[in-house]
């Protein structure tokens, strides 16, 4: 910094950087939070009727449902 423009250049710098952080403080603290956000957990997503309808009893096993789909593929 042998020359005095380098000093003005810093010295612009560091206003500059200074202005920008307490204008941001100044926006943070006075910007209006919106009331009517909701801060709800989203809903899960519901199975289809369709889907429910298709699926297997309770009394049948994997194995037995995929051993059905086999003998269909084949044929």
């Amino acid at each position: 910094m042998d020359d005095y423009r380098d000093l003005v250049i810093v010295s612009l710098t560091l206003l500059c950087a200074g202005i920008m952080l307490v204008a941001g403080q100044l926006y943070i603290e006075h910007h209006p939070t919106p009331a009517s956000r909701s801060l709800d957990p989203p809903q899960p997503p519901q199975a289809s009727p369709a889907l429910i309808s298709h699926a297997p009893s309770a009394d049948e096993s994997t194995t037995e449902t995929r051993r059905g789909f086999d003998s269909n593929s084949a044929g």
